[in-house]
């Protein structure tokens, strides 16, 4: 007895067939395998009545499906067709599609020969900002400077710490109270920002800035509101000024923390003379506010 499969809604089986048109199938194809899906082992008129094909195309349409390995002849005389189990077809399809993928990937990173200096990469989302944070933690060969708050820095830890298990110079530059807990690994540096890790102003609690290998920079903002964002370049100049900018932050937090009370007493609390001579009202306006 043939077995029959309920019956799905028509927008089930339109957004089946969409489904199995992006796998590959054609809009012929995905009709006759749904209509046999529904109720097999089946001949070929069976599908093409079912399936609203023309008799004379269903014959080459499930040679192409028989083919591909989505279905079997099961008996002659006449022919009768079923499905092969689908958790199999399809699990074996993503396997080479898998695999095909990664191929071409390599394939075409070879043949790749970009001028760096020309680009920059955007990311937008947590997760695609995330990726590729601990993608370059994780490729990075000798140094790693970070500058950021507690918040966006703890999940990075357990990628920061293996980078120091394995030699690469790890010095972060940390805001908030949670920064005694950033230090996971003896040889890691981490610096309390201008001596004190307060956060009082602009918007250095929803930035993070990397720099790797002096390869490349990270810059990425997670302001309330908007969506997450970053910035990834490899131009040399950028990289250049990014890095001195970091490394100013290590000197400046360095002497902050060896004679604080002599500069605050000159420059005042959190440099705040220096800060209301030079830094121009609402300069972080843009990145909180995306204007």
């Amino acid at each position: 007895m043939p077995k029959t499969i309920d019956r799905e809604s028509r927008s089930a089986r339109e957004d089946l067939q969409q489904t199995l048109q992006r796998l590959g199938f054609n809009e012929n194809e995905a009709r006759a395998y749904i209509a046999l899906a529904n109720s097999y082992p089946a001949t070929a008129y069976e599908i093409a009545k079912r399936s609203g094909l023309q008799r004379a195309n269903a014959y080459g349409v499930l040679r192409s499906l028989e083919a591909k390995g989505a279905i079997q002849a099961v008996n002659e005389s006449p022919v009768r067709y079923a499905p092969l189990d689908p958790e199999d077809y399809f699990g074996n399809l993503a396997h080479s599609t898998q695999a095909l993928c990664a191929s071409a990937a390599r394939d075409m990173a070879a043949l790749a020969q970009p001028d760096n200096d020309t680009f920059m990469w955007f990311y937008e989302g947590a997760d695609a900002i995330d990726r590729k944070t601990v993608d370059l933690i994780q490729a990075a060969g000798q140094r790693i400077w970070i500058k950021g708050p507690d918040a966006l820095i703890s999940p990075l830890l357990p990628e920061l710490q293996a980078a120091c298990e394995r030699g690469v110079q790890v010095i972060i530059i940390g805001f908030g109270s949670g920064i005694q807990d950033l230090k996971r690994h003896p040889d890691m540096v981490v610096l309390p920002h201008e001596g004190d890790a307060t956060v009082s102003r602009g918007a250095t609690d929803v930035m993070l800035t990397m720099t790797t290998d002096f390869d490349g920079v990270l810059i990425s903002t997670r302001a309330p509101g908007l969506a997450p964002s970053a910035s990834y370049a490899r131009n040399r100049s950028i990289i250049y000024v990014v890095q001195t900018l970091l490394l100013h932050e290590i000197y400046l937090a360095e002497m902050l923390t060896s004679m604080g009370e002599e500069i605050e007493g000159r420059f005042g609390k959190g440099l705040s003379r220096l800060r209301r001579k030079y830094r121009p009202p609402g300069m972080e306006k843009h990145v909180l506010e995306g204007s």
